[in-house]
């Protein structure tokens, strides 16, 4: 947002702008492109730049079951962090595909701020691959859901 629509020549004026960081983490740049009256330069380019933070990190952002054998049940582990300075709790986790399960465990000793994802791939699982999605669901504003996207390829005995 511009403080004011025209400035004159010798005035000053200000720009605000915000990045809604939503899903967005590590480097981030975006550029504002400003229409001048200036002959020598009729538009300037500005650049932010910044370091987005997760508000929740995630040790694995996919889980990939390589060449499981079929009607074998197959595990692995993700792990959730809460950064110390955010009060956010998680409060579940859902697989939207029968074929995976998914559990939450607390890790001992991180006072809540690390949990353990546990994503199984089911033993009824036919051969072939499968993609599912296991959602954790917090109590966070600005991300009530995480998805982890799940793949496997089960392979015949």
């Amino acid at each position: 947002m511009l403080s004011a629509k025209n400035i004159p020549a010798g005035e000053s004026g200000q720009i605000e702008a915000k990045i809604k960081t939503g899903n967005l983490s590590g480097p981030v740049e975006k550029l504002i492109t400003l229409t001048t009256n200036d002959p020598r330069h009729p538009t300037v380019v500005l650049s932010i730049k910044a370091r987005v933070e997760p508000e929740i990190g995630i040790s694995e952002p996919a889980v990939f079951f390589d060449n499981v054998p079929a009607s074998r049940e197959a595990r692995k582990e993700v792990f959730l962090t809460i950064p110390a300075a955010k009060q956010i709790k998680i409060l579940s986790a859902i697989s939207k595909d029968p074929k995976f399960g998914a559990a939450l465990e607390p890790v001992p000793g991180s006072n809540g701020k690390k949990v353990k994802l546990i994503v199984t791939l089911k033993a009824k699982a036919k051969p072939g691959y499968h993609f599912g999605q296991i959602v954790v669901k917090t109590d966070s504003r600005l991300n009530p859901e995480l998805a982890i996207y799940v793949t496997a390829m089960t392979a015949a005995r």
